[in-house]
């Protein structure tokens, strides 16, 4: 027994932090509802636009060099959305069939102001020339939007289809760090598998095993004594 207690002890040490690390990650978890960590609630739908279902088409849109042509919404306004037969694709205005650049810093700053869902102001509105870790999965062209609001929300807005491409708050943030923590990732915060969390769980495993021998020889073991006892007595 005094090898499983010292076993126990020594595990202990070893795992304490990370299982609290694991069950402080689990709280956190649970209190926050997933689609208020991706920020879902903090998107407010643009007004409806009439679709331009009988608007002809500008007579200088050269079909043939075009794999598909269909309407989109870009912010608020229709537009053609044009994609040529390298999957690649360009914005058209309809009425001229000119290339539309991409949004600038004021029609940026307009749409997110439009589609946030509660009170909030705009601090900075950035065209981003790297991305944050936090939207590492985005790509470029990217603008940044900051707000005010008690969980100083962020909208990522892409340039091309003004549609907002990611949220992030500090209850984002502060759920992601606890992910961090919980799957033992500190770089990409990605990999369930990683070696570290491996050894850990591993480790956490032996110290329940032995936690649950020192159980069994600390008190299963003594009660079925004095019950074994007890009969014995009874029937002597």
């Amino acid at each position: 027994m005094r090898f499983w207690r010292k076993a126990h002890k020594w595990l202990g040490f070893l795992v304490a932090i990370q299982i609290l690390l694991w069950i402080s990650g689990g709280v956190i978890m649970s209190i926050f509802h997933i689609e208020k960590v991706r920020g879902k609630h903090l998107i407010k739908p643009l007004y409806e636009l009439p679709k331009p279902i009988n608007r002809a088409l500008a007579h200088n849109i050269n079909l043939a060099n075009w794999q598909a042509i269909s309407w989109q919404r870009r912010g608020t306004e229709w537009m053609i959305k044009a994609t040529d037969f390298d999957n690649n694709f360009t914005w058209l205005h309809p009425d001229n069939g000119q290339i539309i650049s991409p949004l600038i810093d004021s029609q940026i700053k307009q749409l997110a102001s439009l589609q946030h869902a509660n009170v909030a102001h705009i601090t900075s509105v950035e065209a981003l020339q790297a991305l944050p870790f936090e939207v590492r999965h985005l790509s470029l062209p990217m603008y940044q939007v900051n707000f005010d609001d008690w969980i100083n929300s962020t909208f990522y807005i892409d340039p091309q289809s003004g549609k907002i491409a990611s949220v992030r708050s500090d209850i984002w943030r502060l759920y992601d760090f606890f992910w961090m923590l919980h799957i033992m990732d500190y770089e990409q915060r990605d990999n369930f598998n990683n070696p570290l969390l491996i050894i850990a769980a591993i480790c956490s495993l032996a110290f329940t095993f032995t936690g649950l021998i020192l159980v069994y020889f600390s008190i299963i073991k003594p009660w079925y004594a004095r019950v074994k006892y007890r009969i014995r007595i009874r029937h002597s």
